[in-house]
């Protein structure tokens, strides 16, 4: 059990958990529920989360210098010259994480683009099961904080959905500066079950909250809330999507950053281990392909064979994920890019 947990676990901060086509039951439509949108509210929640769209922000003010200007035979002469404002910045933090690409807590390059959408092909036992879509939405302010606006969305396809319908979507917002999720809402629409989920992060006090409502046909309506410790820059199991594409991939070399999912602290771990060209439906890239493991609260715990697909560029766009499981391996490829505005 632990080990399909945990499992579960990678797959979902791959977010191909939104994606398990796997044949339980006959069902033409995901689950209707009389009053669902009523039940599953989460009031408290919305309460503690504000977003509002990010104002378009001025260019930073410059300083102006005075400089002595000097020509042959005449006397010096001041010149004003402008100086743009620069933040001043200290080392990257956390130390487990590689700081080569950062000043500070920001990537010198930035690999997000305002309305790039990367559409992948779900394949099971070599067939397409549905589409993983992933999208930077624009600019939102939360709770005062300029933030990026990241959404995912995993949907079963036509032939799929008569037997068993998924229609999931996570929407996470990451601070502009500190590179940290605000929260995390998760909508799940499946033959089996409708839930909300919401993960809420204060880093004042470095504490996560939880919450989930989940209605199914045996159980009826269930709830569930927890409060957990976290630890300092932890990504959640969406953001941790994109968060992955901000370091420099050298083969040989691992990469480490902080997860925190569900009461859970973990670390993933993803080894750069060989370049590789592959053909898609949306072109040919050159790619990076990353193996990754994970630990649990210090403990290193088995997750199967997953292997993810890097653009071996300064985007580090997500090419290709592969999760073998227990019955067969799900196949996420790139199907269409829209690479964004500049």
């Amino acid at each position: 059990m632990y080990y399909q947990a945990m499992n579960r676990h990678l797959r979902s901060f791959l977010f191909i958990s939104a994606t398990l086509f796997i044949v339980t039951a006959c069902a033409g439509k995901v689950l209707q529920f009389e009053k669902a949108d009523d039940i599953l509210k989460n009031q408290e929640f919305d309460d503690k989360v504000k977003i509002e769209e990010a104002p378009v922000e001025p260019p930073p003010e410059p300083v102006i210098k005075e400089v002595p200007e000097v020509k042959p035979g005449k006397k010096a002469k001041t010149k004003p010259v402008v100086v743009k404002k620069v933040k001043p910045v200290g080392p990257h933090q956390p130390d487990l994480e590689d700081g080569v690409g950062f000043e500070g807590r920001r990537p010198i390059k930035d690999p997000y683009r305002v309305g790039e959408k990367i559409t992948f092909d779900i394949s099971y036992f070599n067939i397409v099961a549905g589409e993983l879509t992933l999208e930077v939405k624009p600019f939102s302010t939360v709770n005062g904080l300029k933030s990026y606006h990241f959404v995912a969305n995993g949907k079963s396809n036509s032939f799929f959905s008569k037997m068993y319908a998924v229609d999931d979507t996570a929407v996470t917002y990451l601070s502009y500066d500190e590179l940290v999720p605000s929260n995390l809402q998760i909508s799940i629409k499946e033959s089996k079950q409708l839930a909300e989920t919401r993960t809420l992060f204060d880093w004042k006090t470095k504490k996560a909250s939880y919450w989930q409502k989940r209605i199914t046909k045996e159980k009826g309506e269930r709830s569930k809330k927890m409060d957990w410790d976290i630890l300092p820059y932890s990504q959640n199991v969406v953001s941790a999507v994109y968060y992955m594409r901000l370091f420099k991939y050298e083969v040989g070399k691992s990469i480490a950053f902080r997860v925190a999912d569900e009461g859970a602290n973990m670390v993933f771990k993803g080894e750069a281990i060989r370049k590789e060209k592959i053909k898609t439906p949306a072109g040919e890239f050159d790619t990076i392909v990353v193996k990754p493991v994970i630990t649990v609260d210090g403990a290193f715990k088995p997750v199967g064979d997953i292997l993810i697909w890097l653009t071996d560029d300064d985007r580090k766009f997500l090419v290709k994920i592969e999760s073998k499981i227990k019955i067969g391996t799900l196949v996420a490829k790139l199907k269409s890019l829209d690479q964004g505005r500049d």
